[in-house]
């Protein structure tokens, strides 16, 4: 079996438990392949690969850090269809499934087939810019069209499936994934939405007029952005995950839908998602 490594390369911790993990793995007659930073940073130089081939013929994924490492593990991994097992090194976890302390009982059952795999929608979101297509991104929990440095009040455009929704004043919108529910857009005041469910969620960001309110959608319903921008043509961003921001100008258009490929998760079983809720959100708790 081939398995691929994914951690951050700014977590001590996080590089202790890939060395620990890669050890176990090649005693147990494992390969093992990270891309070639986190090979010499953990002092494993002989399972280096460049980073753009580093899930190519991997059977599992395994990230080892915070939900950040989690996203871009399964952004990677998602179109190859190479399942993702995250490992919490970082502070919420809310995506991983086991703890480090879990890994040596996990481990042989992940060799052993003894897990589940769990399908969640990813967006797929369509930058234009005229009739160019200036780029194309993946993500698990968001796409968010907002301000840019000057922090000014912009207006964005909305259609849903080709229906007009009107103009929006705001510092932006985020077009959420099941799974995405949790994060920015629960910040923003959104719902919260079990991650099986076929749906995106519109959340607005400190919309000026109180009626634009959060909105639930068919995941069918393709979701048209027109950023029309404020007076002052300032810079617009375009993010993926919080990731990979990317400049959006005034007329510029973002096309959100769900992606050809989901991602795909390793679940033990070990706790549902409302056990999840409760302990990451510490429902209940005085």
């Amino acid at each position: 079996m081939r398995i691929v490594i994914f951690a951050s390369l700014y977590r001590p911790h996080a590089l202790e438990i890939v060395r620990r993990t890669v050890a176990w793995l090649h005693e147990h007659d494992q390969s093992v392949q990270m891309a070639t930073p986190l090979a010499q940073a953990v002092g494993c130089a002989e399972c280096g690969i460049p980073e753009e081939a580093v899930v190519q013929g991997a059977d599992f994924a395994i990230s080892i850090g915070g939900d950040g490492t989690m996203l871009g593990a399964v952004r990677t991994a998602a179109p190859c269809g190479v399942p993702v097992l995250g490992v919490n090194a970082g502070a919420l976890g809310f995506l991983t499934e086991i703890t480090p302390d879990e890994l040596p009982v996990s481990l042989p059952r992940l060799l052993d087939g003894e897990y589940a795999l769990e399908s969640r929608m990813m967006l797929e979101a369509s930058h234009y810019r005229g009739v160019e297509t200036l780029g194309v991104m993946c993500a698990l929990n968001d796409v968010v069209v907002r301000q840019g440095a000057q922090g000014r009040l912009i207006t964005l455009h909305l259609l849903i499936a080709g229906h007009e929704l009107g103009d929006m004043g705001a510092d932006g919108v985020i077009i959420s994934t099941p799974t995405g529910s949790t994060a920015y857009g629960l910040a923003a005041g959104g719902p919260i939405v079990h991650p099986t469910v076929s749906v995106m969620v519109l959340v607005p960001i400190c919309a000026h007029s109180l009626s634009f309110r959060p909105l639930v959608v068919p995941a069918t319903d393709p979701v048209e952005i027109l950023c029309a921008g404020n007076p002052h043509h300032d810079e617009m961003m375009l993010t993926s995950d919080g990731q990979q921001p990317i400049p959006v100008l005034t007329g510029d258009r973002v096309v959100v839908r769900p992606a050809l490929h989901p991602a795909r998760l390793v679940k033990f079983g070990l706790s549902s998602f409302y056990d999840r809720l409760r302990e990451k959100l510490q429902w209940g708790r005085g």
